[in-house]
């Protein structure tokens, strides 16, 4: 008997706060802040000699940095090419054989290959180093073996750019990006 009775009281309340609440008015949600595009945008949209807005032209296939190939440059071997085409970008995945290990020379070896693979849209290169295996080819076991010592991305074009995911631009103006490995 106290059970419906505690029951009933219950529903009673649910009901009056249910009442109460469906009373109150309905607060809509704040719209958020609509902004204009970023600047960077715009700029590369421009204006003719009449002062006339004109869409950005597409700059695909615009060269970015310097072709030039450094005077001095470490020894190396490329052990790998592997061609890639995708989104009208040609591309080329490199694995680079070299005794170095600072940011410094991968930086001009990086050059050197910028300017031979001049023709690509991008190039993506892995530097490891050979000397402490037997033999090295192309087997997957032995791939597995080598170890990791930096990397690079070459970026030519700006479908290179976007081959690579920079989906908002080049990083820099030199055409590309070189890390070591820590």
């Amino acid at each position: 008997m106290y059970r419906t009775l505690a029951l009933i009281l219950a529903c009673v309340a649910l009901v009056f706060f249910a009442l109460r609440l469906a009373q109150e008015p309905v607060r809509a949600l704040q719209k958020p802040e609509v902004r204009p595009a970023p600047e960077a945008f715009e700029a590369a949209s421009g204006t003719n000699e009449e002062g006339v807005k004109r869409p950005a032209a597409d700059r695909g296939n615009t060269k970015i940095g310097d072709f030039q190939a450094p005077e001095h440059v470490p020894d190396y071997k490329i052990l790998k090419e592997s061609p890639d085409r995708r989104d009208g970008a040609r591309a080329m995945r490199l694995l680079v054989d070299t005794r170095e290990r600072e940011e410094e020379y991968f930086v001009l070896i990086t050059r050197d290959l910028k300017s031979r693979y001049s023709d690509y849209d991008a190039v993506t290169v892995e530097f490891t180093d050979t000397e402490d295996l037997l033999f090295y080819n192309n087997d997957p076991r032995t791939r597995e073996l080598l170890a990791y010592y930096g990397g690079a991305l070459i970026f030519n074009t700006y479908d290179g750019v976007r081959y690579l995911g920079y989906i908002y631009g080049a990083p820099n103006t030199e055409g590309y990006y070189v890390q070591a490995a820590d």
